[in-house]
């Protein structure tokens, strides 16, 4: 599968809305927002203010599509940004017909270079839940660096606690190392 990222658009919000749907199931377990009440006002919402924050330089939210039939398969995109210090977290997730597929590394990976080239960002972090799996495995295989697990980092099911955090730099990109 041809796996290409892009802004949102306000015409992405129904599209959006089935893909968050067909994903309640293994997503919801991590992202609280992600439930069966998720309405279509609220993709609407969510893809409506992905503009604002683009422009404002606090998050900026991709689509993860793909690219030879436009089927939205995800999201993922850098928020909690540092500008002073050119940090940002990144997030992910896909649709449950994209499971295991290779789409969720490959789309973080294009945001990560994005980040990298187009923003001049100098570290990405990455927090994920210690039990969700899926989400580690991604970010070893975008070259994560494990620097182990943040105490009070992630509030899950309602409860504060515990995040593993990797972080990728410039550096760990061959082909985005800077000149001395």
């Amino acid at each position: 599968m041809d796996v290409a990222i892009r802004k949102f658009s306000a015409s992405d919000a129904r599209a959006f809305y089935s893909a968050v749907h067909e994903s309640v199931e293994h997503v919801g377990a991590w992202l609280p927002w992600c439930t069966a009440d998720y309405t279509l006002d609220d993709a609407i919402q969510w893809a409506d203010s992905a503009t604002q924050a683009w422009i404002d330089g606090s998050d900026y939210r991709f689509i993860i599509e793909d690219s030879t039939s436009g089927e939205i398969l995800g999201s993922a995109g850098i928020n909690q940004v540092v500008p002073q210090h050119m940090v940002g977290n990144l997030g992910y997730w896909v649709r449950k017909s994209a499971l295991n597929s290779g789409v969720c590394t490959t789309a973080a990976r294009l945001v990560i270079e994005f980040a990298f080239k187009e923003l001049g960002f100098q570290r990405i972090e990455i927090h994920v839940h210690p039990d969700n799996h899926g989400s580690n495995k991604v970010a070893e295989r975008l070259g994560g660096l494990d620097e182990g697990l943040f105490r009070n980092k992630l509030k899950h099911n309602g409860v504060t606690g515990p995040a593993r955090c990797y972080s990728v730099v410039p550096g760990d990109y061959s082909d985005l190392q800077q000149p001395g």
